[in-house]
């Protein structure tokens, strides 16, 4: 019997099929997503998925009982009308970490249709729009310096990374390896930019879930590919850090 891969029940992608360029279709799939959920199935627990090149985030998670389910994520690729996806974190199942799939998509609206099949059997996943990516601060970023002792220090870059992925409305932070298999932990919300300000309300957080429901403002500014990001962290202690568009 053909296994559909776990990831996908919690998965969508849209494309428009007859898109002839690329970056095109890379700004239709940019923005937050929520998996519709069928009528009948009365549950609190949302699935989100936030996209923006080169990188996807889908996460699980009950706001009202401050539960975190299961997130993935990692690159994506876009060619014509199919999307590869190569994981590099997943929460539910590390033995998905590094394996690579092709989603067939398309767009109808603010609905999106993706569908894979695997072995000869087939399944789709819907999902409604909630932003397209609009916001400044929109996009994938890596952090890469961090004040420490009053000065800023450059990060070393290896194969550990800690992405903040932006979209319109939505936020989304992953600390993970995805050459040791390795995940430090995730957190996400909505998030607000006003007026040089940057607040994110806490819906999820993997480490500490009386973290939910709480929410943080901090300067920041956008020079080009570089973030700017500062204020006091949960503690009160100030913090500074550059986040690198990827």
């Amino acid at each position: 019997m053909a296994v559909i891969p776990s990831f996908f029940c919690a998965f969508l992608f849209a494309i428009s099929p007859t898109s002839a360029f690329e970056s095109e279709t890379a700004n239709a799939l940019e923005g937050a997503w929520e998996m519709n959920l069928p009528s009948d199935q009365s549950s609190n627990m949302r699935t989100v998925m936030t996209i923006q090149a080169p990188y996807v985030f889908i996460s699980s998670f009950n706001v009202e009982s401050k539960e975190f389910f299961e997130s993935q994520g990692g690159m994506i690729e876009i060619l014509g009308n199919t999307i590869n996806y190569t994981v590099e974190f997943h929460t539910a199942d590390g033995n998905e970490i590094g394996k690579s799939y092709q989603i067939t998509t398309e767009i109808n609206r603010n609905q999106l249709v993706a569908s894979i099949e695997v072995d000869g059997l087939s399944q789709s996943v819907n999902y409604t729009r909630i932003d397209a990516g609009n916001s400044d601060l929109a996009g994938a970023w890596r952090i890469t310096e961090r004040m420490r002792n009053g000065e800023m220090q450059k990060m070393r870059l290896g194969s550990r990374k800690t992405i903040k992925m932006i979209t319109g409305t939505r936020f989304q932070w992953v600390a993970f390896d995805p050459e040791s298999k390795s995940f430090s932990g995730t957190g996400g919300g909505t998030v607000t930019l006003k007026e040089g300000k940057y607040t994110e309300h806490i819906e999820f957080f993997s480490r500490n879930s009386d973290r939910v429901g709480a929410s943080l403002t901090f300067d920041y500014e956008v020079n080009g590919d570089r973030w700017v990001h500062s204020g006091l962290s949960s503690t009160g202690s100030p913090i500074k850090e550059i986040w690198t568009r990827q």
